[in-house]
């Protein structure tokens, strides 16, 4: 695949849109030196490692003990490892002492654990949210394990045994208002390149999507052109090595900003269970904020008609945007296509995160996954 030209673009840039805010063993745990800038918050916003440990010969990690933050809405985790590596969250007790994740799954995420853990490929950012997990008491102890990148299934004797690092970010309270940096990706044979009246409209449409209940602001602060390949983009959940590809030389963005790329055709193509199928969007992994093709992708061009630009309404396409944001953010299908739940008590079947959002006739999102997606790291 030839790699993307970026070019900066238009005059969008930064701009506001019109009234709306567009704008094991025991690794060694301690306080750590800084991870990560703090994007200009107060101190507690500051990402910091905390652990490091290697996976064991059975393809799990040694035990990691975390200090409980006490209270708090949210403890995030940025775990890394080396590239091409894919694992899970594969135990976790919390600070009242219950063991809510207790052994490996298979599949891209774990459908029958509370919290919900989706595999990371590389890196990956695991929520830890107080309405499901203790945070205060005693010590928090997890483990992470190797995963197979293709079949999704455990390793269980893995010929590598690569380092894992861990950096905890405490979200202190629940905001009740927060506001979400976007930037846009942009393909030449998408419908809003060069196109700043459709741009506007799309940000207006997601305002409308975001704002009540969840309360997020979207603002737009930048917008990039680049140059992408018009045939499918093939992905799997633990292969995005196209949609990487076309972050490849992205100019540098904000911690704090979700890139949305608008290109290409795409299909998620199971190297199981296959055929490939399209997608009306994709985001790699539940949620964002760490790993190769950390972004939200949406299609520029029909793959039912090689070529020809994607026609989507502006409402529709703010639909199926919140929808991608939504699980950048955290949140899960509130159906699944096996008929399973969501573990929150406020969505169902109409629910924007209905796994075709496009069937889903409510706007918005619930109190519940408003306070979620509030408590990203990512959301200012």
């Amino acid at each position: 695949m030839r790699p993307p030209i970026f070019s900066l673009a238009l005059s969008l840039v930064g701009v506001a849109l019109a009234g709306l805010v567009l704008a094991g063993c025991d690794a060694g745990v301690g306080p750590g030196a800084d991870a990560g800038e703090a994007d200009g918050r107060d101190p507690p916003w500051r990402w910091r490692r905390v652990a490091s440990a290697s996976f064991l010969a059975d393809g799990e990690s040694e035990a990691l003990t975390l200090p409980a933050p006490g209270p708090a809405a949210a403890l995030a985790l940025r775990v890394s490892t080396e590239p091409g590596v894919c694992f899970q969250l594969s135990a976790l007790s919390d600070g009242a002492g219950e063991v809510l994740i207790a052994e490996r799954s298979a599949g891209a995420y774990c459908s029958d654990c509370s919290p919900r853990s989706a595999v990371a490929r590389e890196a990956g950012v695991f929520m830890l949210d107080a309405e499901q997990v203790a945070l205060a008491g005693a010590d928090l102890s997890l483990r992470f394990a190797q995963v197979h990148c293709e079949t999704l299934t455990p390793l269980r004797s893995p010929e590598e045994r690569p380092a894992l690092h861990l950096d905890a970010l405490t979200i202190p309270a629940e905001r009740e208002q927060a506001e979400l940096d976007l930037r846009l990706l942009l393909a030449p044979d998408s419908l809003l390149f060069a196109d700043e009246a459709r741009q506007r409209a799309l940000l207006a449409a997601l305002a409308d999507e975001l704002l009540l209940p969840a309360g997020l602001s979207p603002r737009l602060v930048e917008v990039v052109a680049l140059e992408a390949p018009s045939e499918p983009l093939d992905v799997h959940a633990g292969d995005h090595q196209a949609l990487a590809a076309l972050l490849e030389g992205a100019p540098p963005r904000a911690e704090t900003t979700v890139d949305v790329v608008v290109a290409g055709c795409l299909r998620y193509a199971d190297p199981i269970f296959g055929p490939p199928q399209i997608l009306e969007g994709y985001t790699p992994r539940i949620p964002g904020g760490a790993g190769p093709a950390d972004a939200v992708f949406l299609p520029a061009v029909d793959c039912l008609g090689p070529g020809e630009a994607l026609t989507l309404d502006v409402e529709a396409q703010a639909h199926v945007l919140a929808h991608e944001l939504g699980h950048y953010l955290g949140l899960y299908h509130a159906v699944e296509a096996d008929g399973g739940e969501d573990p929150l008590d406020d969505t169902d079947a109409d629910n924007i995160m209905h796994y075709r959002p496009g069937l889903a006739g409510a706007r918005g999102f619930s109190p519940a996954q408003g306070r979620i997606m509030r408590s990203h790291p990512a959301v200012n």
